[in-house]
């Protein structure tokens, strides 16, 4: 079986990892690594990656002239013949966006697994991830804390969800891949996980379903990765995100949410699932909308920060007040009388001899 899985940064890609791996491990599904056979691999390992045993697995990035495999974020190299890549490989990780690239490399697998979350928890998820050790290490941000980190990116994630989704559903008919709701999965594991392995041709009996529910347990998992696994739950954002942000998801991303039935409300507790046919031309008109009020937000942002004489936060004095007094030394200036070096006779400005 050559399974290739893909999803958006923090949609619960490394928990879905860890349940294909238990059901190919439960199948006796012979498991090869192109990754594990390279020189690097060997000095990969004893890297401080962002958790146990990264260093292992097969990551792909797509671009649109070029496909390369990668440790993580911080080591890649070119992809120079994908049948031989793909011979070698038996589960692929992808976090790229679909181009040009995407038709040609998942026309050599078998099962195609998307990964959908809630881009308003995924947001949440990641302004955390921002602070773990791994990322202060190896990669800068500008932001102070997780708080400060979302406030400032939340509008980004929002429009790379909606545009990652998208695209990637606007070509479910050229690629029959798989979808998998992390909510789903949480709220109800067992109907969920024998619906996967239905979809990859794998029958196991319940003793294997078990064992596979127990080995990625959230808390299983924390115990081997505190950094990058957490308390798996959804609808963090009903009491995390102010206000203003929940307007501003909406506004980006609401009639995806809607298309998807992922809640809109507080008060709405719906599990999300795949419509039974997909409008393309509409989804285009969404993902068209999603990308004007993204840059609509940017250049209000923009004009925000730098627009003349704006207010600070450290500034108490009123926009009214500069204004008053910008007017009251110019008044002042005017009315100042000038005098010539050898006389001293004033004259008023604009009537220089």
């Amino acid at each position: 079986m050559k399974l290739i899985q893909i999803g958006m940064s923090k949609s619960g890609n490394f928990w879905f990892y860890q349940i294909l791996q238990e059901i190919l491990k439960a199948a006796n599904i012979e498991r090869k690594s192109f990754v594990q056979n390279q020189p690097i691999h060997k000095i990969a390992k004893d890297w401080p990656l962002s958790f146990q045993g990264q260093a292992d697995i097969d990551v792909m990035t797509i671009e649109p002239r070029k496909i390369f495999w990668r440790i993580s974020q911080i080591f890649r190299m070119p992809i120079e013949d994908l049948d031989d890549y793909v011979s070698k490989c038996s589960h692929v990780w992808v976090h790229s966006f679909h181009c040009e690239k995407t038709r040609e490399v998942l026309s050599k697998f078998d099962k195609i697994i998307y990964i959908i979350r809630d881009p308003r928890d995924a947001a949440i998820s990641m302004s955390r991830y921002a602070f773990t050790p791994y990322q202060k290490k190896f990669f800068d941000t500008a932001q102070t804390d997780p708080k400060d980190f979302l406030n400032t990116k939340f509008i980004d994630q929002i429009n790379q969800w909606v545009r990652h989704v998208g695209d990637y559903l606007k070509h479910i008919q050229e690629h029959p891949f798989y979808i998998v709701f992390y909510e789903r999965f949480l709220a109800d594991f067992e109907n969920e996980l024998a619906n996967l392995c239905q979809y990859l041709g794998v029958t196991l009996d319940a003793e294997d379903l078990y064992r596979i529910q127990i080995a990625v347990n959230a808390d299983t998992l924390k115990q081997k990765n505190p950094q990058h696994v957490r308390k798996g739950r959804f609808g963090q954002w009903k009491e995390q995100l102010s206000p203003k942000q929940k307007k501003a998801a909406l506004k980006m991303a609401g009639p995806l949410l809607s298309l998807l039935h992922y809640p809109l409300k507080n008060d709405d507790n719906r599990l999300p699932h795949l419509p039974k046919d997909i409008n393309i031309t509409e989804l285009e008109r969404i993902m068209a909308s999603t990308k004007r009020h993204f840059w609509m937000a940017r250049a209000k942002r923009f004009l925000l920060k730098h627009r003349p004489f704006s207010r600070r936060a450290d500034d108490k004095t009123s926009a009214q007040t500069q204004r008053d007094q910008r007017q009251i030394a110019s008044d002042d200036k005017k009315a100042r009388p000038i005098f010539k070096n050898d006389t001293m006779t004033p004259f008023r400005n604009g009537n220089t001899p």
